[in-house]
């Protein structure tokens, strides 16, 4: 009992414990690839109001700017500059960027010609920055990435990288302008990285879980407040997210498994979440120890079972088990003593009454047997003296057909005389008349066995009984055993037997 307890409860438990750990762990997949999804929407949407900002701007740009008249020299720049800016205020009113900003190629034009406002305070008032020459700058550096690399590719995501001017951290989106083949400006707006950090901060929805942001090159851009870059696992995390082409990750690092969840940003960046198993399956390890006290107590339960069924079940049944041993190995004398006062006494007493029919019953088949032995016997000696009746029979039936046959086929043979064909007449009507005679004595037999026919005896000639079989066997002879010959007693043999004829 104890053993199919435990079996039970392992079969019972080990599945659920399975089952729920599978459940967890993809209910978090689930949780990670809807978060990860969730933070790159809100990220995009950040990026998405950037562009549209940027594309607004390029459009009233395109439409007012004349190369041939507003580029020539540095006060026809100005005066574009001047009656350019009303339509930047009022990009800025309708969209709200951070910031939004036309950097002129001073290439051409020599001078300080930019429009740039931004919204460090995010209240709604726009500071207009001072202009100042692209070409003063040190187009090498890494916070310029947002003109080389607008100049090179025609339009431009940046890092994030340190803008002086504003003391801030930015991330930038920038489009090179171009009119016959002649760059005039790179255009673009801004995104406070600081502020998206903090604001990717609270999307956490793990304990322990670690948001990575890397770029297009897969360089780490954001590693959460909770990350550190230079840390060998955060190291590990970049580097798996780089090689994975799905969006769901699973490695082990320090002998901890992560799960991972990617998506691919539309201007080439990836977000990735990440959390240890271990946070994962910290309620299923709970529910774990709670199933393994149960289990105990269960199984004390069980024990306590057990020994109860012991003493007022399991002994009286091995008692009675006993018994039916004893009778299946003939014991038919045998009896149950149970005095329990319960269903194993009524049991017990059901056994009693069946061993006493069984005793009675055997008695009466051991008196059965010996009658049907005797029974048996007069059977098969009626069977055997049936079996003799029909062999005589059959060898009485067989003489006068054979000899029916072999005249038969004597008179037609063409060559037969006319006397020899009225010899073999007289043959087959007597072997005929024999053959009729044969069958009436044989029903006659049963009445002759009653004592109802009297038997009519005469004498007989032995000469004329061996003369008739020679004749009725002459032609099988001929036909089949021509080497062989019959010889019979001389005609003047005069022995003769008194029976009946027929």
């Amino acid at each position: 009992m104890l053993v199919l307890v435990a079996m039970a409860m392992l079969m019972t438990g080990l599945p659920g414990i399975y089952f729920a750990r599978e459940k967890v762990r993809n209910d978090a997949i689930r949780q990670m690839r809807q978060d990860a999804r969730m933070i790159a929407t809100r990220f995009e949407h950040h990026a998405d109001d950037l562009k549209e900002s940027s594309m607004a701007l390029e459009a009233a740009f395109l439409s007012s700017f004349d190369l041939q008249s507003d580029f020539r020299n540095e006060a026809t720049l100005n005066r574009f500059k001047e009656n350019f800016i009303p339509q930047v205020r009022e990009i800025l009113h309708l969209m709200a960027p951070m910031s939004l900003w036309i950097v002129f190629n001073t290439e051409y034009v020599r001078g300080k010609h930019t429009i740039e406002f931004h919204d460090e305070d995010r209240n709604g008032q726009y500071d207009r920055g001072k202009e100042y020459s692209i070409m003063d700058k040190d187009l090498s550096h890494p916070s310029m990435e947002w003109w080389t690399k607008a100049v090179e590719e025609g339009e431009a995501w940046t890092s994030p990288y340190y803008w002086p001017p504003w003391d801030m951290k930015v991330i930038s989106y920038s489009k090179a302008i171009y009119m016959d083949s002649i760059l005039v400006a790179c255009l673009g707006s801004d995104l406070d990285f600081n502020n998206l950090s903090k604001h990717l901060d609270t999307l956490h929805c793990f304990d322990t879980g670690q948001l990575i942001l890397l770029d297009e090159e897969n360089d780490l851009l954001y590693s959460g407040n909770k990350g550190d870059s230079t840390s060998p696992a955060m190291q590990s995390l970049v580097a798996e997210t780089v090689e994975s082409t799905t969006d769901f990750i699973t490695y082990k690092f320090d002998k901890a498994t992560y799960i991972g969840s990617r998506e691919k940003l539309k201007n080439g960046w990836t977000i990735a979440l990440w959390i240890p198993q271990k946070e994962i399956f910290s309620e299923v390890n709970q529910l774990i120890f709670e199933l393994i006290v149960l289990c105990v107590i269960v199984f004390l339960i069980a024990i306590i079972l057990a020994l109860y069924l012991t003493k007022y079940i399991t002994t009286p049944i091995k008692s009675l088990l006993e018994k039916f041993r004893r009778a299946s190995d003939g014991d038919l004398s045998t009896r149950a003593d149970i005095s329990s006062n319960d269903e194993m006494q009524e049991l017990a007493n059901h056994f009693n009454q069946m061993m006493n029919y069984l005793q009675r019953s055997f008695s009466e088949l051991e008196i059965a047997k010996k009658r049907l032995t005797r029974e048996k016997e007069r059977v098969q000696e009626s069977d055997r003296l049936k079996t003799s009746f029909l062999e005589n029979l059959s060898h009485e039936v067989r003489t006068p057909l054979m000899a029916i046959t072999g005249f038969s086929e004597l008179m037609s043979d063409p060559k037969a005389t006319a006397e020899e064909r009225q010899n073999y007449f007289s043959h087959i009507a007597s072997n005929s008349n024999l053959l009729v005679r044969f069958i009436e004595d044989t029903l006659l037999f049963a009445q002759l066995e009653k004592g109802q026919t009297p038997v009519k005896t005469k004498p007989i000639k032995v000469a004329n009984v061996l003369q008739e079989l020679k004749e009725e066997f002459e032609a099988r002879r001929i036909k089949e055993k021509p080497h062989l010959f019959f010889r019979t007693l001389t005609d003047d043999c005069d022995i003769k037997f008194k029976t009946d004829p027929s």
